[in-house]
Formats: structure tokens, C-alpha cells, sequence
């Protein structure tokens, strides 16, 4: 994206982007089963207010997926997704923030992997809630995380730089574009979406409305037998 567009043809831009995104909303395929008895697995959101990441166990991943190939030892991962600039910088200002939102802009991935619950006890938010899903929908919430990535020649994410716990975190080079429409809570709940829970990611501008949506619309623990 050129840098010297004016004003409102970036406007003029993001609008183009959130006609599509409806589009594509409207069009996308139906998500995963949701959970059931007998068919139930958790993930944790973890929130800081503002921000949102999804907690898996490794597990949840196939042998073959490319966190686990970066992460051989990991037992657990936090994973969120943002705009590049303003993510990578520990005291982003407004205009870091303002740049993020109207141009599209790249976007990477912090990965935070560890052999413990990294929401519990390595990097704590203000809230966690945990959600239920069928097996088929943390499957399908794996592989997209996975597809999220760019991946390299052989097939292995980018290392952009070292993530926010030292010696534990990575950030990763991802994919599409950070712009308004499409913002790091927008991210968290389609890719939630997909796996089964009833949400509408396009509303999700903030963490807090997507937290409220998850407690209100999906079930926190595995139903009963």
C-alpha cells in the first residue's frame, strides 16, 4: 500500500474492505460442530483489556503443524495476532495506532509456548474465559492458526523477532492485511467462529464485546453425560 495515498482515498479503501468482509461473512462456509456430551474439548481466550490471544494445549495441533515444528518441547501455547508496528513496539503511541488502522498493514503473530498453561502463570491477563468446543472445532481452530502464518520455502514460519517472554516467544510473520475491519479481536473471533461458537467476528472491535459474547453465547465447560 502506498504510503502517500491521501486521506480519503484511504478511506475510500477501507471501505472497499468492509464490503468485502460482509461478503465474504455472508458467504463463508459453516463452522465446526459445536460441542457436545462425549464430543468436548476447552481452549482458553485470554484478555488484557484490549487485546485478545487463544490458549491451546499442543495437542490440539497435528505433529506436522508449524508451531509445533518451531516449538518441539512446547506443551502449551498463547497465540495472538496483530499489526506488525504497533505490535512489535512495547509503548506504541496514538499515531503507531492510528497508522495501524487505516492503510492495510502487515500483521504478525506472538507465539508464547511453554510446558505450563501460559494464561495461568507465565503472562496473565486482566480475564480468561474458558470455551467449550467439539473436537472437530479445536481442529479446525489449529489448522487456521496454522494457515495464519506465512510460511517460508521449507515450509517454516518467519522470525521476525524475539516475542514479549524471553526465551519462550517468538513473533511470527502472518497473514492478511491489519486495517480497521479486520483488527486483532476480529482475528480471535473468526477463527472461534470457524471452530463452532456463535459470534458475529465482524463486531468484535474490542476485547470486552467479544469476552461478553463469549460468556453469553458460548458453554464454558464440556456438557454433562
Amino acid at each position: 500500500m502506498d504510503a502517500a495515498l491521501s486521506f480519503p482515498a484511504r478511506l475510500r479503501v477501507l471501505a472497499v474492505l468492509w464490503t468485502a468482509a460482509v461478503l465474504l461473512a455472508a458467504c463463508a462456509s459453516q463452522g465446526a460442530p459445536r460441542a457436545s456430551a462425549g464430543d468436548c474439548v476447552t481452549v482458553t481466550v485470554w484478555s488484557n483489556g484490549w487485546h485478545t490471544n487463544i490458549a491451546l494445549p499442543a495437542d490440539a495441533m497435528e505433529a506436522d503443524h508449524p508451531l509445533r515444528m518451531l516449538f518441539p518441547g512446547a506443551e502449551h501455547f498463547l497465540i495472538g495476532w496483530g499489526e506488525r508496528d504497533f505490535y512489535l513496539d512495547e509503548d506504541p503511541g496514538f499515531w503507531t495506532g492510528l497508522d495501524a488502522i487505516i492503510p492495510p498493514s502487515l500483521s504478525v503473530m506472538q507465539v508464547i509456548a511453554a510446558d505450563e498453561p501460559v494464561e495461568n502463570r507465565i503472562w496473565r491477563g486482566e480475564e480468561t474465559v474458558r470455551v467449550a468446543l467439539s473436537r472437530a472445532g479445536r481442529a479446525r481452530l489449529a489448522r487456521e492458526i496454522g494457515e495464519t502464518l506465512a510460511l517460508d520455502e521449507a515450509g517454516s514460519p518467519v522470525i521476525v523477532q524475539g516475542g514479549r517472554v524471553e526465551g519462550t516467544s517468538l513473533f511470527l510473520e502472518a497473514r492478511p492485511d491489519f486495517h480497521l475491519f479486520h483488527m486483532c479481536n476480529h482475528w480471535t473471533a473468526a477463527r472461534l467462529a470457524g471452530a463452532g461458537v456463535k459470534l458475529r467476528p465482524s463486531l468484535a472491535f474490542h476485547a470486552p464485546w467479544l469476552t461478553g459474547a463469549l460468556k453469553r453465547n458460548a458453554p464454558q465447560s464440556c456438557p454433562a453425560s
